[in-house]
C-alpha cells in the first residue's frame, strides 16, 4: 500500500441534503436575511423554549460560540482553562481570545478519546477557572469514579 492510499474511508461528516433542505436554504437566501432575520429569531426562540431558558443566541460557528462562553464566565488574563489536547484549534483560540491560557489535558487512550479525568485533576491549580469539556465524536465524556468533580474553581 502506498503512502497516499487509504485503508480506511471514514467520513469527517456525512452530510445528506434533500429537496426540503435546499428549499429552506433557498427561501432564506431569497429573503435577503443572511443573519439576524426571521428564521434566526425563530430558531433562537424555539431553542430557548426547548432549553427552558429566557434567551438563546445563534452565532455563526462553533468558534464564536466557544468565545462567547468564555466571555460569559468572565475569563481574563492570568486565568487558566483546562481543555482537551485532542480538539480543533478553536477550543484553545476561544480561551486565548480572553487573555486566559489553555492548559491541555490528555485523552484516556485509543479506547476513549475523551479527556482524562486523572490528568485534568492533576493539572488544576489556583489559576484554574474553567474546564472546557469536549465529547469527542459524539461520545459523552465520563466523569464518574473521580470523587467530587469538577473541583471547586471559585
Amino acid at each position: 500500500m502506498s503512502k497516499t492510499e487509504s485503508r480506511w474511508k471514514v467520513p469527517l461528516a456525512d452530510v445528506s441534503l434533500g429537496p426540503e433542505e435546499m428549499e429552506a436554504v433557498t427561501a432564506v437566501l431569497k429573503s435577503g436575511w443572511l443573519s439576524m432575520g426571521p428564521k434566526t429569531e425563530e430558531f433562537e426562540h424555539r431553542f430557548a423554549e426547548f432549553l427552558g431558558v429566557k434567551h438563546a443566541f445563534a452565532v455563526a460557528n462553533g468558534t464564536a460560540a466557544l468565545h462567547l462562553a468564555c466571555e460569559s464566565v468572565g475569563l481574563k488574563e492570568g486565568d487558566e482553562v483546562l481543555c482537551p489536547a485532542l480538539t480543533f484549534v478553536a477550543t484553545a483560540n476561544a480561551i486565548l481570545y480572553t487573555g486566559a491560557m489553555p492548559v491541555f489535558i490528555d485523552i484516556n487512550g485509543s479506547h476513549d478519546l475523551n479527556l482524562s479525568v486523572a490528568d485534568a485533576a492533576a493539572k488544576v491549580t489556583e489559576k484554574t477557572r474553567a474546564i472546557m469539556v469536549l465529547h469527542y465524536g459524539g461520545y459523552p465524556a465520563t466523569w464518574t469514579g473521580c470523587g467530587p468533580w469538577p473541583p471547586n474553581l471559585t
